[in-house]
């Protein structure tokens, strides 16, 4: 009677996993990822570049930093609105450097390597001229509260461009790290193709994350849109770091080691809270010998088992089919963001010759780690109960009426005539129509916890795409371009027998 307890409590946990049944293959893994690299392109604030490839974009804010003297022109438009906000854009830029600095075979095979450099140098280069000084730095262009009471293109925008920017005297040492950890990851990704940009970003991460360090205090500048809640520590454990990774030198190693009361045990991976991503990249170090590293590598586990279904410590319940659900405000962003580092560290522990996680009873080999990963990718692609991909352009079902004023509204190119402040509301937030713009490669804020979704352009937290969503999506489909096959065929090995996908020493603490 255990025994068969026990099969039935696994063959449960592999029915979650697998959902419908559909196959991707690593041509489908290809085209999703170029279209979330592109996707960035239809999210530039600025002078289009003649590369630009969504043509239903034009030029944009131009004046940006004007009424203060500085050029904050270009960078990207966070989301469905007009506001550059820089915490979340510096974290998007961070985690598209991730993804080009451990994957640059499997995206340079779908030929996107050149467009993912060139979406992480769009942001880059304007996060340098919002640095101006040592201890300046513009964190956010437009007034979040005013921009949100219009529905108008970017190229019509006449809302104000309020300016917000941290000083020594007004400190926000979350957004100077982040922007820190996106310079320094970014110096990897050109250290060989322009090695004086390169050295250019790491000695600006290394400005800011010592500004960041020694006038340290939360960041509260774009709250209520981006508010503060896990703190600065992450923040500055992940830029550290990413400065170690870059060749910055041992003090970074030797400030995250005498930090390391800091790190949290996480069970979010996120544009607020850090931890899992600074854990994965100092347990790496660790592996390699940094004994004095061990707490990272301990924490790293056990955000492991805080996700996996069937671990004794798992906090992040999945829903009917199979989709990790953190909370209702654009889910998916949190089911990229841990896909993500199930699929860094599963990388992190096979270099180190490591078989898996233990989680109480229960171990996960990386083999069920990644597998587990591939089935949140392929829920968002269309392996769902309601069988539609949740990225505009992906497959024949997906999202027409996105949460996002420049998509929903006809191109300035067909549409040249101005679109004000309120006739965006009356002419087209308001339509049930399809948005006239097809922003290929957004993916929306997800269904909700029954697997259910409703297209609808006035329901943002679930049909608004954001630029950290996409980023953390890139690096999780990039690791399925090679790994896709490999971890069908785990899925499918005679000795599991579909019942014993986890190596099992119990079944207790199981319950859905």
């Amino acid at each position: 009677m255990a025994r068969s307890s026990a099969i039935l409590a696994v063959t449960i946990i592999f029915c979650i996993l697998a959902g419908p049944v559909a196959s991707f293959t690593a041509s489908d893994y290809k085209d999703a990822i170029s279209k979330a690299i592109l996707f960035f392109e239809g999210q530039r604030s600025g002078k289009l570049p003649v590369s630009q490839r969504a043509k239903w974009r034009g030029d944009s804010a131009l004046t940006d930093g004007k009424i203060e003297h500085v050029n904050l022109i270009g960078g990207y438009y966070d989301a469905g609105d007009n506001v550059k906000f820089g915490w979340p854009m510096a974290f998007s830029l961070t985690l598209l450097s991730w993804a080009a600095v451990e994957h640059p075979t499997e995206i340079s095979s779908a030929n996107q390597l050149l467009h993912l450099q060139r979406a992480i140098r769009w942001g880059t280069n304007f996060l340098i001229r919002a640095h101006t000084s040592s201890t300046t730095l513009y964190t956010q262009v437009g007034d979040g509260n005013v921009d949100h009471q219009c529905w108008e293109r970017p190229e019509d925008m006449d809302t104000p461009r309020t300016l917000y920017k941290i000083t020594s005297n007004s400190p926000g040492s979350e957004v100077a790290a982040e922007v820190a950890a996106a310079f320094a990851s970014a110096s990897i990704v050109f250290q060989k193709i322009d090695s004086n940009y390169s050295t250019k970003l790491l000695r600006r991460s290394k400005s800011l994350f010592a500004f960041a360090d020694k006038y340290r205090g939360s960041y509260q500048a774009s709250c209520p849109f981006y508010c503060s809640y896990s703190g600065y520590q992450d923040e500055l454990l992940w830029a550290a770091a990413w400065l170690y990774k870059a060749g910055g030198g041992n003090n970074y190693l030797n400030y995250a080691s005498s930090n390391q009361g800091w790190s949290q045990v996480a069970s979010e991976f996120s544009w607020d809270n850090k931890f899992a991503g600074a854990q994965t990249l100092l347990a790496k170090e660790f592996l390699n010998g940094k004994s004095n590293l061990e707490k990272f590598k301990k924490d790293a586990d056990a955000f492991i088992c805080a996700l996996m279904p069937g671990s004794s410590s798992m906090q992040i319940k999945t829903t009917p089919g199979g989709l990790l659900y953190t909370r209702d405000s654009s889910n998916l962003q949190y089911v990229t963001g841990a896909t993500m580092v199930l699929f860094m560290y599963s990388k992190v522990l096979e270099t180190a010759g490591k078989g898996g996680v233990t989680c109480g009873s229960v171990t996960f080999s990386t083999s069920n780690i990644k597998a587990f990963a591939k089935s949140q990718v392929d829920y968002i692609l269309g392996n769902n109960p309601l069988k539609m991909s949740y990225m505009v352009g992906f497959g024949s079902k997906y999202p027409t009426q996105l949460h996002h004023r420049a998509s929903s509204i006809p191109s300035i190119y067909n549409h040249p005539t101005r679109v004000g402040c309120n006739d965006g509301y009356s002419s087209w937030y308001n339509s049930n129509n399809p948005n006239p713009n097809i922003h290929v490669g957004a993916i929306v804020g997800g269904p909700n916890s029954g697997d259910q979704f409703v297209d609808s352009r006035s329901d943002y937290s679930h049909s608004e795409p954001t630029t950290y969503m996409n980023a953390a999506f890139v690096g999780s489909v990039a690791a399925l371009i090679s790994q896709g096959s490999e971890v069908e065929q785990s899925l499918q090995m005679p000795e599991l027998n579909k019942t014993t996908l986890y190596d099992r020493q119990s079944t207790k603490n199981i319950s859905y």
